[in-house]
């Protein structure tokens, strides 16, 4: 890892504006300043991280000294004592990292520029770099004696003080024997008894530059697409990397190389495509024993081996990952409903207040805690490693059955294996019950306690939220950050840890709420029928409504709940709010309650009535809430497999009079559903929303989660499947990431195209486009036979890639040349193709000679401020 990123990672986010700018410096040596310049710039990087270190040292060592004598009173608080202790571990390990961080960061400034600007005798890194250690204190974080006291004392907190005691002169290895895993600092006084500093990074990031031509030049020419064989020994490569990575897989993962190593023998004497009659005879052999054309066989290990020799082979590996895969989870399993025993009892002792409140009692609760916490991390680790090769052996099969159908195309296997491979235990099942029960074990380790439960029959929440996209395969290891400091909130029965939720939501034939919305006019609203799991017995009529920041004004949500025989009375204005209000006090309401909840009822029930809306998008996904229990401080929620749905079939206010969402035995036409590719990430913030927690910040920091500013499902759902109704599109569409997806919903007529050309070439190649969109985020290069090729070719006439009228001209996302430019904000590996085509393709627009599509404007959200509507008003007075 380049030191550049991991400064990036590894520094705390609420300490993130104190660490030395690495980036600058490198910007600095890039525009070749001279060197009193940039010792200069050094000097005051120092001095920021040397002010930082000093103020912050001081608070850490205040507390040490009170923890001190805390821990030697025999009446302290044992709760409150354990948590104090656990913070302060965490500020001291947080402040030797700062500075073994800034270290590195200067010292491997000072050797770029010298490398770079080539000084003489290197007298940056050799003689300037000295001069700094000996003025800055941060630099001796390793040999400060004050150091070394501050992470003996927190040593004492987790009665490790004797064992650190005995550690002069120790081996790192004979360290870390001596001192527990649950031991937070094991590291870091490992790190500090090491003779000599060793560098954080394996490289030194003097190549960045060149590395960022070359990825330049990668972007401007497209992706290079390398040989069928070049392709498949570069994943032979990376999966026998990912063996090497841990040993303990060897002997369980997939053995790819001699699968593959059979199959290209078998394909040697296979030759090419046999001539198959499209008529069969039962008195007629196709291929006599011993004849030419005979299925192909070779000797392997002194016996005939066959193709349905390999096929067995295949499905014996299937069979050994299976039951690997089971064994791993079960033992994670069974880890976990011992370690939730133990934190249940460890949370009793914790909340017992006849027990003994003392500090020595303290650090044997702290002890405890530590070893708990451990192993709770360490069952997640292994639950997310199983995953890693749950996934490596996934692309193995895959990529084994696709060289199948390359080499032997005679015999097509892909499709049907990839099929049975879906159906296997380890890939179908749902494994979500492991983080339910972990998030268990994290939750009574922080001792959560359950906020008061809102009944009030109008419910309203006034929050700030953000929204991100999160990649498939960073879903697991996000959830797993996420339920150590906030526990899966449910309020369903059941092992897993998500909950299906269904939203219908409402609008006109003008589409005029969609409009608003993506306006952000004030007081736009959105309306929708929300409800929870399969079973529909009670629906939330629900109104979002939006209010401009500046004024004041916060965005508020307010809801209230209909029995669903009710609804359709409801929304065709036959069930009354007298109705509505006497049904509440039947309920045993309140009566102010049942007064806010009729004033909403009211209001909802007009705006239908007067704008004429109906049913227009459903959204459907599964849900994993993460709160504590009624307490909305920060509320996190996790959608995946997001579907969206046309609903616009019931009619619209008085005339829905039989339904009020889609039957769901009709089948759905493709061009009325659309899938998200990604999982929807929302933080739901209350009260100092600028000073969230700090590993809510650590959390969007990490990478995995990239945010997009005001994503609405509503607003996507309804842009992608009612194009023809909407006047502009959300600036999101354009993103090549989802870009596959929007296309799979085009028109039924660009759809009967597609058909077309998949149904041509045969099943092999039928199945890719369904292949890559169920494995996940595993993407491999197709082969494809010569028969093939030829088929394409005597069908031109049908496009090769079919678009979705919402992206008109985009540019494809493989490199294709020409097309208008999209994003990417995932920050793939995206084609910068263009050229000469471009120029002609713009050319012709200039001159009125393009394609007629027209292709809808996008609308991106702007934060105008009211000094601007001033500015313009003046400007206006003075004409």
């Amino acid at each position: 890892m380049k030191f550049g990123v991991l400064i990036e990672q590894a520094a705390r986010a609420d300490w993130a504006a104190n660490y030395v700018n690495y980036k600058r410096a490198k910007d600095k040596i890039k525009d070749r300043v001279d060197v009193p310049t940039f010792k200069g710039f050094i000097a005051e990087e120092c001095s920021k991280v040397e002010r930082f270190y000093q103020t912050k040292f001081e608070e850490i060592e205040q507390e040490s000294e009170q923890l001190t004598v805390m821990m030697s009173q025999k009446s302290s608080q044992v709760a409150g004592l354990v948590k104090r202790s656990w913070n302060h571990t965490e500020d001291v390990r947080g402040l030797y990292d700062f500075g073994r961080l800034n270290y590195e960061g200067i010292r491997k400034s000072l050797k770029k520029y010298d490398k770079v600007m080539k000084t003489k005798d290197q007298v940056l890194q050799k003689v300037y770099f000295e001069e700094l250690k000996k003025q800055y204190t941060f630099f001796n974080f390793r040999t400060d004696e004050k150091v070394k006291v501050l992470l003996e004392k927190c040593a004492a907190f987790w009665n490790q003080d004797d064992a650190v005691s005995k550690l002069k002169g120790a081996s790192i290895t004979e360290i870390k024997e001596l001192l527990p895993d649950s031991f937070p600092l094991v590291d870091q006084i490992a790190d500090q008894n090491k003779t000599q500093l060793e560098p954080l990074t394996e490289e030194d990031d003097e190549d960045d530059d060149d590395e960022k031509v070359e990825r330049q030049e990668v972007d401007e020419h497209g992706p290079q697409e390398g040989t069928d064989e070049e392709n498949d020994s570069h994943f032979e490569r990376d999966f026998q990397r990912q063996r090497n990575k841990k040993p303990e897989w060897k002997k369980m993962l997939a053995d790819y190389q001699l699968l593959n190593n059979v199959l290209k023998q078998l394909a040697s004497v296979a030759g090419g495509k046999l001539a198959t009659p499209m008529v069969a005879s039962l008195t007629m052999s196709d291929h006599p024993e011993a004849a030419y054309g005979a299925s192909p066989e070779i000797i392997y290990e002194g016996k005939a081996f066959k193709e349905v020799d390999w096929f067995r082979m295949v499905d014996k590996e299937m069979e050994f990952v299976s039951k690997v895969t089971n064994a791993e989870i079960m033992r994670v399993r069974s880890g976990l409903a011992t370690l939730r025993d133990r934190c249940e009892q460890w949370s009793k002792e914790m909340k017992d207040k006849s027990a003994e409140q003392s500090g020595a009692r303290a650090r044997t609760m702290l002890t405890q805690l530590g070893g708990l916490e451990a192993e709770a991390k360490q069952l997640g680790s292994d639950f997310l490693a199983l995953e890693k090769f749950v996934n490596l052996n996934y692309q193995a099969f895959e990529k084994l059955l696709k060289n199948h159908d390359r080499l032997m195309p005679h015999t097509p296997c892909h499709q049907f294996y990839m099929s049975k491979l879906r159906n296997q235990d380890w890939i179908r099942n749902d494994f979500s019950d492991v983080f339910v029960a972990l998030s268990d074990c994290h939750s009574l380790l922080r001792q959560d306690d359950s906020g008061v439960a809102n009944n009030d029959a109008k419910q309203d929440f006034v929050r700030n939220t953000k929204k991100y996209w999160v990649p498939t395969e960073h879903v697991s290891s996000l959830k797993h950050l996420i339920l150590q400091h906030l526990p899966v909130f449910r309020v369903w029965t059941g092992g897993g840890d998500s909950q299906l939720i269904n939203s219908v939501y409402f609008d006109n034939r003008q589409m005029q709420l969609y409009h608003g919305r993506m306006d952000k006019t004030p007081g736009a609203i959105a309306l929708r029928l929300r409800w929870y799991g399969t079973e529909i017995k009670s629906v939330f009529v629900e109104r979002k409504t939006h209010l401009d920041a500046w004024t004041g004004n916060v965005s508020v949500k307010e809801r209230f709940v209909l029995d669903e025989p009710l609804v359709v009375p409801f929304l065709n204005g036959s069930y009354t709010v007298n109705e509505f209000a006497d049904d509440m006090k039947r309920k045993g309401k309140k009566d102010s309650d049942i007064q806010e909840a009729c004033k909403l009822f009211s209001q909802i029930a007009r705006v239908i009535e007067s704008k004429q809306l109906g049913p227009t998008v459903r959204t459907q996904y599964m849900r994993t809430a993460f709160q504590i229990p009624f307490d909305a401080t920060v509320r996190i929620s996790l959608d995946t497999n997001l579907a969206m749905v046309r609903e616009d079939c019931c009619g619209y206010a008085s005339t829905i009079t039989e339904r009020w969402r889609r039957d769901e035995r009709i089948p759905v036409k493709a061009s009325e559903h659309t899938h998200f590719p990604h999982a929807i990430l929302e933080v739901k913030l209350q009260g100092d929303v600028e000073n969230p927690p700090r590993w809510v910040k650590d959390l969007l920091e990490s990478g995995m989660v990239t945010e997009v500013y005001k994503f609405s499902k509503f607003i996507h759902g309804s842009a992608v499947l009612l194009t023809e109704l909407v006047a502009a599109a959300p600036y999101w569409i354009d993103d090549v990431s989802i870009r596959d997806s929007v296309n799979a919903s085009a028109p039924s007529a660009a759809n009967k195209a597609r058909t077309t050309k998949i149904g041509t070439l045969g099943g092999a190649q039928a199945s890719r486009k369904k292949d890559d969109d169920e494995s996940s985020s595993i993407t491999f290069s197709d082969g494809q036979s010569k028969s093939q090729g030829r088929v394409r070719a005597l069908s031109r006439e049908v496009p090769e890639e079919e678009t979705h009228p919402l992206l008109g001209q985009m540019r494809p996302s493989m490199g294709q040349k020409g097309g208008r430019p999209g994003t990417d904000f995932l920050g793939r590996h995206v084609s910068r193709g263009g050229g000469a085509d471009q120029q002609d393709q713009d050319m012709c627009s200039c001159c009125g000679l393009a394609s007629s599509q027209k292709t809808l404007p996008r609308k991106v959200p702007v934060r105008i401020e009211p000094k601007t509507y001033f500015a313009n008003e003046r400007t206006f007075l003075s004409w």
